[in-house]
């Protein structure tokens, strides 16, 4: 089965048919900037519609318009196009439609129901987040009125400067580190070894003063059997018992 690299809904129409339509709903969504449709039209509907403002935010004007022209039906819809929702979106990178489903179905065929709609329209329910330079913008006046400057692009580069040598004196740290660890370890082996000489050493004591101890054991069993004494009372008590 061959891969589709670009997974456009059919629409159950043909491709013609579906250009078509697609056309005439981006002419009115730019003439109303607000559409109820099916869920599957509308999200096919948004490529379009982002396309049109594309379109119309291009620096060669004339050739923004002859794109728009191949899409766009009305002369009127292609006039407010260029003329409003381009130099409304100027600063916005993207992101200009907005898809909102509905809870409520189709009746008949019960499709699931969907609004899209352009966003930064003048009475729009929820208001869309705002394009990065307002929002840079805005921040940039809340900080001043609190008293806090913003930081300009030479004092950006001296902060790049100071935390480079920074990193640069933590690197000749890290190595003098290791080099002192590394004698560190080499002293703290030859100790070990020498405690552990040590402790051969008295290991080999113990056992030679353990060797010692039966020598002596037996020489006193040897002059307890030469004494005669010891050797006569063994008799006393064989001869009480014969009697």
């Amino acid at each position: 089965m061959r891969k589709r690299h670009h997974q456009y809904r059919r629409l159950n129409r043909k491709p013609k048919h579906k250009r078509a339509m697609l056309r005439n709903m981006v002419t009115s969504l730019i003439k109303h900037e607000r559409l109820v449709t099916t869920e599957a039209k509308a999200k096919e509907l948004r490529h379009f519609a982002d396309k049109m403002i594309t379109y119309a935010k291009k620096r060669d004007k004339l050739h923004g318009i002859r794109l728009a022209e191949r899409i766009v039906r009305e002369k009127a819809s292609l006039t407010k196009l260029m003329e409003i929702l381009g130099p409304r979106y100027e600063q916005r990178g993207g992101g200009y439609t907005r898809v909102m489903k509905l809870a409520k179905r189709r009746l008949g065929d019960g499709a699931h129901m969907a609004i899209i709609e352009y966003v930064d329209r003048p009475g729009e329910v929820r208001a869309a987040r705002p394009p990065t330079p307002l929002r840079l913008a805005a921040m940039r006046e809340v900080l001043g009125t609190v008293g806090i400057k913003p930081i300009t692009d030479g004092e950006i580069e001296e902060l790049e400067s100071e935390m480079g040598a920074l990193k640069v004196d933590d690197e000749k740290e890290e190595e003098e580190a290791t080099d002192g660890g590394d004698t560190g370890n080499e002293d703290a082996l030859q100790a070990a070894e020498a405690s552990e000489d040590s402790a051969d050493d008295e290991a080999d004591d113990t056992v030679q003063a353990a060797d010692d101890l039966p020598s002596e054991e037996t020489e006193d069993e040897s002059e307890s059997t030469d004494d005669p004494e010891t050797k006569a009372e063994p008799d006393e008590s064989e001869s009480k018992k014969e009697n």
